[in-house]
């Protein structure tokens, strides 16, 4: 296992997203979105994906010099074409003009389109939540031949993960942030477990035949990820996954020719008027339904008795949603961020099609 501190390794990716043809700004935000995933300790959306998003571009499904547009706009509302560029950058850009609207008129909600994948969906709440905005962003994508999901009480794959994420601000504590796929597990984290060479828990994945697995390779030899909720309570996660995908589908209304968020096709269709595909986000500015420091009082409040409530067996603390990437940002800010071995190679590949230095690190 390879270790970089934050800095070199944030230098390094940046520097590969220009060699890609990305301009700074893109670069930049693109960089600093995958090594904060890592540091908040989401590897499976992290700095590994590098390797995917520099084959998309080789591939031109990925148009790493794409700046988003603004195609309708009304004063909470936008219809953003991200044209096929970084996710990260164009979900960024969304938000900021969510945020400006939200402070001006107490709600906003954006949609896009053409978007490549966008990353942890939280990242995105929490810079809302930080600035004292509520926000809820979802990325979703359905229909035959897409993803890796299969419906609850299916075999076949019919949706991407479709994560949710909500922000709410706080006072002293730390934003609450929820993320979730509607998955048991992300493809993200199927393909970091693959590349550290270990096994899935039990609930995550199912191989070709429909069986359960816990070996990574299944999943990519044909099996699928299974819905939030397993076997007793997987209608709810196929539920968020459905809503995902055709909230997200506002930004496809009049498109003929849809992306799918980043999502794999696994097999080709004839037809693909099912597919439905978008990024939708909302942020709502607490102060135009009372005074905000109140609010965040309030918020504070329930955090704390949260938090005080006394932990169940094997359980050292009741965490708040958030405080756990909170804390394991701390740890690697000092330690560290692990790179596997696979990821390594795919970094020294990369550094030597760009004529780059390694990022300065160390073995453990």
């Amino acid at each position: 296992m390879y270790i970089c501190k934050p800095e070199p390794l944030e230098a390094f990716i940046e520097e590969i997203v220009i060699g890609l043809g990305a301009d700074e700004e893109i670069a930049t935000e693109v960089a600093q979105h995958l090594v904060h995933a890592n540091l908040s300790g989401h590897d499976s959306h992290g700095v590994l994906r590098i390797a995917q998003y520099t084959a998309q571009a080789d591939s031109g499904e990925l148009v790493p010099a794409a700046q988003p547009t603004i195609l309708r706009e009304s004063s909470t509302t936008a219809l953003i074409d991200a044209r096929r560029g970084f996710g990260h950058y164009s979900t960024a850009y969304a938000l900021n003009w969510a945020m400006k609207h939200a402070h001006e008129h107490g709600i906003a909600a954006a949609a896009v389109r053409h978007s490549s994948h966008i990353g942890r969906v939280g990242e995105y709440t929490e810079r809302a939540a930080q600035s004292g905005l509520i926000a809820i962003v979802t990325v979703g994508s359905a229909g035959r031949g897409v993803g890796g999901l299969v419906p609850f009480g299916g075999r076949q794959r019919f949706f991407g993960a479709n994560p949710w994420s909500m922000g709410v601000p706080a006072r002293e504590q730390s934003p609450m942030v929820y993320d979730g796929s509607s998955a048991t597990v992300a493809e993200g984290k199927v393909r970091f477990a693959r590349a550290k060479g270990a096994p899935l828990p039990p609930g995550c994945i199912q191989d070709s035949e429909g069986k359960p697995t816990t070996d990574p390779e299944d999943f990519y030899d044909g099996g699928a990820l299974l819905p939030l909720g397993g076997e007793v309570a997987g209608h709810k996660g196929y539920g968020l996954a459905m809503a995902s995908a055709l909230i997200g589908g506002l930004s496809m209304i009049g498109d003929e020719d849809h992306t799918l968020i980043g999502a794999s096709v696994v097999e080709e269709v004839d037809d693909t008027s099912d597919q439905i595909a978008g990024v939708f986000l909302m942020v709502i500015d607490p102060a135009f339904f009372g005074d905000a420091e109140h609010y965040r009082a309030m918020v504070d409040e329930t955090l704390t008795a949260a938090k005080n409530v006394e932990p169940a067996e094997g359980f050292d603390e009741v965490l708040i949603p958030g405080e756990p990437e909170v804390n394991t940002r701390r740890g690697r800010s000092q330690k560290g961020i692990a790179i596997p071995d696979a990821t390594w190679e795919d970094f020294e590949a990369l550094a030597e099609r760009f004529g780059l230095s390694l990022p300065a690190h160390h073995m453990e």
